[in-house]
């Protein structure tokens, strides 16, 4: 049993009409164009360049070593920034640039504020470094976690989490990474305020 396509004039008609740029389009790639020699050792040594550098660009995780200092800045509109100077060990070969992100802090589990990083922050290769975090916060967030981390009086351990994200650049990648650390921090620092 054959197939036969019946169609009207019409219908063939439209359907050419459509069809017609797709023609256009393989016509246009059909024809070769003769490429110029310079271009094609240029694109080569392009590729071959681009597959050198990412081979060699390894990235180790920067490790966050701990608090250094904790301080109050200027109480302006009700809003006190509260500065912890963290120790940032970064083990790469480049230095790793922190564009932009907004961060959650807690101080055992009680919410004491956001962070934004409004100016740039390098961390230098091969270092450890104190960069500062500034953490916008109330009065009254800042009494909550006063209250949860009483035990520090006693000499009980003090968690310092931070959550969000962050956009970091190093050489010429750029990436939005998430922040999620929760570390331990010396109950002197917060009493020294």
């Amino acid at each position: 049993m054959s197939f036969i396509l019946q169609m009207s004039i019409t219908e063939y008609l439209i359907i050419l009409k459509v069809l017609k740029p797709f023609r256009c389009s393989i016509n246009t790639l059909m024809r070769r164009k003769p490429v110029n020699p310079l271009m094609k050792y240029f694109s080569i040594l392009g590729i071959v360049g681009l597959l050198l550098l990412s081979s060699c660009i390894t990235f180790k995780e920067v490790k966050f070593e701990g608090v250094d200092n904790v301080s109050f800045g200027k109480v302006k509109q009700g809003i006190i920034p509260l500065i912890l100077d963290l120790k940032i060990d970064n083990p790469n070969s480049f230095s790793i640039k922190l564009k932009k992100g907004e961060v959650d802090v807690f101080i055992n589990n009680q919410f004491l504020g956001k962070s934004s990083l409004s100016d740039k922050i390098i961390i230098k290769k091969e270092k450890l470094g104190v960069y500062p975090l500034v953490i916008n916060t109330s009065f009254s967030a800042l009494t909550k976690a006063a209250l949860s981390s009483f035990g520090a009086l006693l000499g009980k351990e003090v968690v310092l989490k931070v959550d969000g994200k962050i956009i970091v650049k190093a050489l010429v990648i750029r990436k939005k990474i998430e922040v999620n650390f929760s570390e331990p921090i010396d109950p002197s620092l917060l009493l020294n305020m």
